[in-house]
């Protein structure tokens, strides 16, 4: 009796393992699948939307380029549609405090529509392709006012790749953003195209949170005015991304984020909190 009785007890944990193991993996699933997200390396279910305020804090030091404070609050909205695609977009309100001054106004908006490609399965990673649009609404700072955009409109495009490795998420990416020519104080500016390259990975470190890790390279083409190259305005621009993201309720997220300069002209470094709402 003793002997059937401590066999049952076995096979009841057994059970009892193989029950919780789902659960579990389904939790850290959806951790995961919210930072892949987050990271444009996954897309959303159709029917999905996600809403999501942010702010964001940003520093020039002053000895490099002149000194300079951005502060900015956003909404972005994203969207799952049928086909295994995903629209999104992001309006950014933004306060900038520089040695020329201080403004107030509307950032550049932006629009994109993503598509998974390949799903992750037999060895193979997943891939996301993303078009984008970058809309010259910010002021741009030609006429000597505090610039609160980047004077261009940009047309965006790009691939991620995505590959696990439980409990380890490793991700890459290539993009190319061409910024469209305008015409300022009656001589024709053409900005220099942008290669970009990201890696990184995602550690699941809890069922609720996962920290990220990620280097950013953009390689700038030199700028060109009425068709004539500006010396030595070719650069290579790069970030070091340091992330942690938690899941605070069924469908509440919260991401905590820094950029940091590495080389070229950005910031020194860039504080991010977002707030993602699932609904």
């Amino acid at each position: 009796m003793l002997e059937e009785r401590d066999a049952t007890i076995r096979q009841l944990q057994e059970r009892l393992r193989a029950s919780e193991k789902p659960q579990d993996d389904e939790e850290t699933e959806r951790a995961l699948e919210r930072a892949l997200i987050q990271q444009g390396a996954l897309v959303l279910r159709a029917g999905t939307y996600e809403f999501e305020p942010q702010l964001a804090y940003a520093y020039w030091d002053k000895r490099r380029s002149g000194l300079r404070h951005t502060s900015e609050a956003a909404i972005g909205l994203r969207a799952g549609l049928g086909w295994d695609s995903q629209f999104q977009v992001r309006v950014p309100y933004v306060h900038v405090r520089s040695d020329a001054g201080s403004d107030s106004a509307l950032g550049d908006i932006s629009l994109a529509l993503s598509r998974q490609l390949v799903s992750e399965r037999h060895g193979w990673p997943g891939v996301v392709a993303q078009v984008g649009w970058l809309a010259r609404t910010g002021e741009d700072g030609f006429d000597g006012s505090v610039p609160t955009g980047g004077g261009f409109n940009v047309l965006q495009a790009g691939f991620t790749a995505v590959k696990r490795r439980d409990p380890l998420v490793f991700y890459g990416g290539l993009s190319y953003a061409a910024a469209l020519s305008r015409e300022v104080g009656g001589v024709e500016v053409e900005p220099g195209d942008t290669l970009g390259a990201r890696f990184g990975s995602i550690l699941a470190a809890s069922p609720e949170s996962s920290v990220t890790v990620g280097l950013n390279l953009g390689f700038v083409r030199a700028t060109r005015l009425d068709g004539e190259r500006v010396p030595d305005s070719d650069t290579v621009i790069s970030t070091l991304q340091i992330g942690f993201s938690n899941i605070l309720t069924r469908r509440v997220l919260l991401t905590l984020s820094g950029d940091f300069r590495l080389s070229g002209d950005v910031p020194d470094f860039r504080l991010n909190a977002s707030l993602p709402i699932r609904f």
